[in-house]
């Protein structure tokens, strides 16, 4: 899925051995400069090792750092350059060294600058552009658009106006940067549960309206480089006589399901579409259009949570007891086995950014049942490039992120936050539509009557197995 170059082979010895205790059937490639020193001489090595449809991470140790000022400038767009804290990377221990790797792959998913001209972020590593002020690698990071009505909401919580369409960086835990040009416009600090989110005008920034149309035009390039590299790691996978989706209506498993029929065609790709009963009815009805768009057909996987909970059989799901997300693998399971014929790639939706279980989990692992491979081609995409993916391949995104939602699951889930919570209630159309349910009711008066809890590992309704995630 990526590509470790380092400046020797004693280095890639030390590199091996990380990956070897750390990221155990990856897959990962090391290669070297072949001891390369000075700028020009590394630049001249990485033209023959960088390929247009990879990412790669280059790392070097402090010795190279003058060096490294050029290899900044001058290399390849899908090239991320990362500084490791010793003198050179073998005199960096096993721990530390995944840990600049977990660094500079977060830069792959958040990288982005600010264009003035033409009032635009642009996206990936390196971009050209003015850099984002407060933005460091690490891997708590997350970007994506506050689309829709998100800017409207935030402005309300702010006391002031932040501009349409911003770039949002989750930065740790709770804390969210919220960008409308270079520098950060608001801070908005998202618990897990509470009554509402709290945010901040910050001084030396004013608000811009991004146009959304216009950003996605200037990120055609860069979009057209994670598309590649997604398709460059499936088609490395083999053949396969049927390819499945599960499908959720949110951004990542439509992303997903977009580069499925790209790649693999209609014929072989097959459609599960997760229905815990409980979904959102706006999701409902995109899923049918988005289909009826695509000329595909989908299986309805229903998970039954509606039933379970009017009758009373199980307890409103919370952090602690999420049975929910099991009768929702289960189903989604089953209609995975009934759909395999012959050799079967399962594609999933999960991303690095979701949660740190996520990230440890290999892009490529075994499937629900022999014979079914499950893959990942999004792991290293931010939500900013599955947002603009969709919208660049001609589809709507979800209404819910109209609404203002960043993370869609079902009405009653434990792991909508104190935001998704916020923009419900302050939304009539969406609030009094679902107070039809005895469900959404008892779920929300629950929610509304707590106070703030520790922020989570934040896998929030995302399956256990990765098969539906919340998108």
């Amino acid at each position: 899925m990526f590509t470790i170059i380092v400046r020797s082979k004693r280095d890639a010895d030390a590199v091996k051995a990380m990956l070897d205790r750390f990221y155990p059937g990856w897959g990962v490639e090391v290669r070297t400069l072949h001891g390369a020193r000075g700028g020009e001489a590394m630049l001249a090595e990485l033209s023959g090792i960088v390929e247009p449809d990879r990412f790669y991470i280059l790392l070097l140790g402090r010795e190279d750092a003058e060096a490294a000022r050029l290899v900044r400038e001058e290399a390849p767009r899908n090239v991320v350059m990362h500084m490791v804290p010793r003198r050179r990377v073998r005199n960096a221990r096993l721990e530390l060294l995944y840990a600049e790797v977990a660094r500079a792959r977060s830069m792959i998913r958040v990288s982005a600058s600010w264009d003035p001209s033409r009032r635009v972020f642009l996206l990936g590593p390196r971009a050209p552009g003015q850099p984002l002020e407060g933005l460091e690698p690490k891997p708590s990071l997350e970007a994506f658009i506050g689309v829709g009505r998100f800017s409207e909401i935030l402005s309300r919580l702010a006391g002031g106006r932040v501009g349409r369409n911003p770039l949002v960086v989750r930065a740790s835990g709770s804390l969210h940067l919220v960008y409308n040009g270079a520098r950060p416009r608001a801070e908005l600090d998202i618990v897990d549960e509470g009554p509402a989110p709290r945010a901040r005008l910050l001084e030396g920034s004013e608000p811009v309206d991004v146009d959304l149309p216009r950003m996605v035009e200037a990120n055609r390039g860069v979009l057209g480089l994670y598309e590649r590299a997604s398709a460059r790691f499936l088609e490395g996978l083999g053949e396969f006589d049927t390819v499945i989706v599960p499908w959720s209506g949110g951004k990542d498993s439509t992303a997903t399901l977009l580069l499925a029929l790209k790649i693999y065609g209609r014929d072989r790709v097959r459609v599960v579409y997760g229905d815990t009963g409980t979904e959102f009815p706006l999701s409902v009805e995109y899923v049918e259009q988005v289909a009826d768009k695509l000329g595909i057909d989908y299986v309805r996987a229903y998970a039954g949570i509606d039933k379970a909970l009017l009758k009373g059989a199980a307890p409103m799901p919370s952090h602690s007891s999420r049975w929910c997300t099991g009768l929702k693998v289960e189903a989604v399971e089953r209609a995975v086995r009934k759909l395999a014929r012959g050799r079967t790639l399962l594609l999933i939706g999960d991303r690095d950014a979701e949660s740190p279980r996520r990230s440890a989990r290999p892009p490529v692992r075994p499937g629900p049942a022999e014979g079914i491979m499950a893959a990942a081609p999004l792991k290293l995409w931010g939500g900013v490039h599955v947002q603009l993916y969709i919208l660049s391949q001609g589809l709507p995104l979800n209404p819910m992120y109209e609404h203002g939602f960043y993370r869609i699951g079902c009405y009653m889930c434990p792991a909508l936050r104190s935001w998704e919570v916020y923009v419900l209630t302050s939304t009539p159309g969406l609030h009094f539509r679902l107070l039809r349910s005895p469900i959404y009711r008892r779920f929300i008066a629950s929610r509304l009557r707590r106070g703030p809890a520790p922020v989570g590992e934040g896998d929030g309704c995302s399956l256990e197995a990765g098969l539906a995630g919340c998108g």
